[in-house]
């Protein structure tokens, strides 16, 4: 078994600049190296830096944050939970980067950024669990979309965990000032000095909007020193002003989709550099959701944004933990899930009947909040007709049992539940006689199938469809509601002993089998 390493000491502070009681010393240049390197080179002086934070940005009637709770699909209050939701910004230097000739070299040398992060956390110091989960916020709807937070809010907060999105790409940056352009204005991943407005889509031309698109003057190559600089950040005693006072004692980095792409590609390249730079990982372990085992070019160069690569998986010496969806078989490829050797710090486990993503998750952003970023909302959902075709087999409780198994196999060194890979022949996943994924991590939604679970509605599709049995089936299958509730609750009893569930998600899965038989017409006791 590798070791795993401890977390490094906390840094000596090294610069905040926050509004009303934060300020907490005399700031000193975020590229300043290590104290233990008096003549860090420019990666370990980059890996090392501990940005500068200005917060929590002032909320007003008319100046607040990009997807607060209180603007939502549904809205809430996160105070209702005993939660505080919180805006800073982080300004310091990264480096563009380059592995061309298979080592990690420096294209360009300490370019300033300002960026913002979202941090959601409990209000009481001892509600904190000390787990923080930092998201790489996916753009691949143009604006900074927290998954990870759509999969796992309510878990989240009632374990007292910490969540931090990270806004992760140029694209992002313009929805936020188109937005708040004056809330906004410090943000930048500019490399050059260009003149032009924020792009925005044409809410009747939505094909002319490409979420991937570069963006002119900026650099997305700048997201790993950005990601690396959070996690130092935390791991520095002004990361205790962004958490409240709270102390981080198991970072977990996560990203989904794209975000999941950019991880897998964040873990290859530089891990091991950060975890040399700061004598000790910076981030305890590693969630990647439905992201697949690709990665992409460390810089923009050439290409469109977002070219993809084989992943290496190399070993690491903290877990990473990788949840597929059905669904990604479609977008990806079935070949690039195939099952296959890993290091021991690795796990896969795929989810049979699941798609890749939930379009019903009330923590959206609101239509209108959407719209104003500049940003095109998925208006199909308010289709009644379109929301009753969904499949809503969940991935979300295997994401939740993914992160606690890395909190425990980084905290008590329990390893993870072993990689649980679907079924394949000849580049195509294997459907049993009731038209459902074989192999892979299965609950007992899928132990005990109410129909077809189908990852994908078509081709390509990031969301699911279904075909339920009649009543009349069900009733020769299982017998009542309360029969097959039953069936699968013991299924999945056993599913959390193993480590592929939690005690939440045994409850979640009795909450969507319910919604099923109701969609069937199965009556109540």
């Amino acid at each position: 078994m590798p070791r795993l390493f401890r977390r490094r000491p906390a840094l000596a502070t090294l610069s905040v600049t926050c509004a009303g009681a934060l300020g907490l010393g005399l700031a000193v240049p975020a590229s300043a190296g290590p104290r233990h390197d008096p003549e860090p080179d420019p990666v370990t002086a980059s890996l090392a830096a501990v940005p500068e934070v200005q917060g929590p940005i002032a909320e007003t009637d008319e100046s607040y944050l990009w997807s607060t709770m209180e603007r939502a699909r549904e809205p809430f209050d996160v105070a209702d939970r005993g939660y505080v939701e919180e805006e800073y910004f982080l300004s310091g230097t990264a480096n563009v980067y380059d592995n061309a000739g298979g080592e990690l070299e420096v294209v360009t040398e300490d370019v300033p950024y300002v960026n913002n992060i979202l941090v959601r956390r409990p209000a009481k110091k001892s509600d904190s669990s000390g787990v923080v989960l930092v998201d790489i916020l996916n753009a691949s709807n143009g604006f900074p979309g927290e998954d990870h937070w759509r999969r796992m809010w309510d878990w989240a907060m009632a374990e007292g965990h910490t969540v931090i999105g990270v806004t992760s790409k140029p694209i992002q940056v313009d929805a936020l000032k188109n937005f708040d352009a004056e809330r906004y204005e410090e943000l930048t991943w500019d490399v050059e000095d260009v003149d032009r407005e924020p792009i925005v889509a044409d809410p009747s031309d939505p094909a002319s909007f490409n979420p991937f698109m570069v963006v002119p003057g900026a650099e997305e190559g700048l997201a790993w020193d950005i990601f690396t600089q959070v996690g130092t950040l935390l791991d520095s005693k002004d990361g205790r002003a962004v958490l409240g006072g709270q102390k981080a004692k198991t970072v977990l980095l996560m990203g989904q989709s794209q975000s999941g792409v950019y991880l897998n590609t964040y873990a290859t390249n530089f891990h091991e550099a950060v975890t040399e730079a700061n004598r000790g990982p910076v981030f305890d372990g590693y969630l990647n959701t439905v992201g697949a085992v690709i990665e992409r070019p460390l810089r923009q160069a050439e290409t469109d944004g977002f070219v993809t690569v084989p992943g290496s998986e190399p070993a690491l010496d903290v877990p990473f933990i990788t949840v597929t969806s059905e669904g990604d078989a479609g977008l990806f490829g079935a070949r690039t899930l195939a099952a296959k050797d890993l290091p021991e710090n690795r796990r896969h486990w795929q989810v049979p009947g699941t798609p890749h993503t939930d379009l019903l998750s009330p923590v959206i952003p609101a239509d209108e909040e959407i719209y104003k970023a500049g940003r095109l909302p998925n208006t199909q959902v308010h289709d009644p007709a379109f929301r009753e075709s969904l499949n809503l087999y969940p991935i979300e409780p295997a994401v939740i049992a993914a992160a606690d198994a890395l909190v425990s196999w980084s905290k008590k060194n329990q390893e993870a539940a072993p990689s649980q890979w679907f079924d394949q022949a000849d580049g195509a996943l294997v459907r049993d006689s009731s038209g459902n994924v074989t192999g892979g991590v299965r609950y007992g939604l899928i132990e005990h199938p109410l129909g077809q679970y189908l990852g994908a509605a078509k081709p390509g599709a990031v969301y699911g469809s279904d075909e339920l049995m009649t009543a009349e089936e069900f009733a020769a299958a299982y017998g009542t509601r309360e029969d097959y509730l039953a069936l699968i609750a013991e299924v999945d009893a056993a599913q959390v002993e193993a480590g592929y569930l939690t005690e939440w998600g045994a409850e979640y899965f009795q909450g969507v089998a319910s919604t099923l038989l109701d969609r069937i017409g199965v009556p109540a006791a």
